[in-house]
C-alpha cells in the first residue's frame, strides 16, 4: 500500500509499504480522509521530536472497516487515538487514555496517512452519518469536549479563546452550545483566518488591543494559538484565580511570566484526547450540524509534502488528505 512516512524535519516520503495485518481484536480500516493537525505540523517542522522513525502520521482519521468483526464490516468509522491495555491500574481507574503501555495512533504508532491503518475494535466508533471530510473533526472536537467535561465552564463566565485555527473555531461553537454568557475570540490583527471565526457569530477582540489595554477580565481562557507564546498571553488576560485551558501542542518549551501566574493565583489546566464518551458526543454534534467545522483545502495522499507545506500557511484552517 502507499503511505506517507516521516523520517525527520520536512523529510516526508510517499512510499510503498506492506499493508498492516490486524491482530485478534483489531480491525483493518481503509482510509477515506485524514486531517493534518497541530501535532502533525510540529512533527513535520521538527519542533516536536518524533517518537518513531519513520512514522506514518495521522490521527484525525476516518475510513471503512474492511477486515474485522461482522458488525463493523463495510461501516464508516473513526478511531480513538489511544490504544490502551485495559489491564493496568491506570486503565482500571478509568484513565485509559493515560495508560503507560498505550500506543497512540499517528504519534508512536503508524497512523492514517496511508491507504490502510489498523486499530483495536474497542477504539472504533461507527460514523455513517458523517461524510469523510466531516469525520476527521471527530477527534479534535472530542478533545475540546474533554476540556469542558473535566473542568466545566460556568454559564456566567466571560471566556476568551486565543487563536483563529481549527481548535479555536470548534471551541467557540462548543461554548456557545453550553450557553456561556460571553465568548470572545482573541485574534491577531493580521490573522487571515479571522473571517472564519467571525462567521460563527463570535465577538472578536484583537490581540494587540487586548494587550495594549492590559485586558485582564476573563474568568477562563482557552489557549489554542498553536504556539509557545500563547500561555504567557493567557496569563495576562485571565482574571485573578481564573482558569487557563492549554490545548496547543507545538513542541518545544513555553516561556511565560511565572511570577504573574503565582500573584494572580491562576489555575493552568492541560487536557488532551477525548474518551469514548466525548467521541460519541462529537459524532452526535457533527451529525446534527450543531458544530460546523471548516475544511480549507483537500489534497491527495500522493501530494503529501505539498499538503503539509500548505497546512503551515497561516490562511489554512484544516487541510484534509484523501486517497
Amino acid at each position: 500500500m502507499k503511505a506517507l512516512r516521516l523520517y525527520g524535519p520536512r523529510d516526508l516520503r510517499l512510499e510503498e509499504v506492506e499493508k498492516p495485518s490486524p491482530p485478534e481484536g483489531w480491525a483493518l480500516v481503509e482510509t477515506e480522509a485524514v486531517g493534518i493537525c497541530g501535532t502533525d505540523k510540529a512533527f513535520y517542522r521538527g519542533t516536536y521530536p518524533l517518537f518513531k522513525r519513520p512514522l506514518i502520521p495521522g490521527h484525525e482519521v476516518v475510513g471503512r472497516v474492511v477486515e474485522g468483526p461482522e458488525h463493523l464490516l463495510g461501516k464508516r468509522a473513526v478511531a480513538e487515538i489511544n490504544f490502551s491495555c485495559f489491564e493496568c491500574e491506570v486503565c482500571k481507574s478509568g484513565l485509559y487514555t493515560h495508560c503507560p503501555r498505550k500506543k497512540t495512533l499517528g504519534i508512536d504508532f503508524d497512523g492514517g496517512m496511508a491507504e490502510y491503518f489498523v486499530a483495536p475494535v474497542s477504539a472504533l466508533h461507527v460514523a455513517e452519518s458523517l461524510s469523510p471530510e466531516t469525520g476527521v473533526f471527530v477527534e479534535p472536537l472530542a478533545a475540546v469536549l474533554n476540556a469542558v467535561e473535566q473542568f466545566p465552564v460556568k454559564p456566567s463566565y466571560r471566556v476568551a479563546v486565543l487563536g483563529s485555527g481549527n481548535l479555536a473555531i470548534l471551541t467557540v461553537q462548543v461554548l456557545g452550545l453550553l450557553g456561556v454568557r460571553e465568548v470572545v475570540a482573541v485574534v491577531r490583527r493580521d490573522s487571515p483566518k479571522r473571517r472564519y471565526v467571525e462567521e460563527t457569530g463570535t465577538e472578536i477582540l484583537e490581540l494587540e488591543e487586548a494587550l495594549e489595554k492590559r485586558e485582564s477580565s476573563f474568568d477562563a481562557v482557552f489557549e489554542e494559538t498553536g504556539s509557545n507564546e500563547g500561555l504567557d498571553i493567557a496569563i495576562r488576560l485571565v482574571k485573578p484565580r481564573g482558569v487557563i485551558h492549554i490545548k496547543s501542542t507545538p513542541g518545544g518549551k513555553a516561556e511565560f511570566n511565572q511570577t504573574l501566574a503565582v500573584v494572580k493565583e491562576v489555575r493552568i489546566i492541560g487536557t488532551r484526547c477525548g474518551t469514548f464518551r466525548e467521541f460519541k458526543r462529537a459524532i452526535e454534534l457533527l451529525s446534527a450540524g450543531s458544530v460546523r467545522p471548516i475544511v480549507t483545502s483537500t489534497v491527495r495522499l500522493s501530494r503529501g509534502r505539498e499538503a503539509f507545506e500548505k497546512a503551515l500557511d497561516r490562511r489554512e484552517v484544516k487541510v484534509v488528505l484523501t486517497p
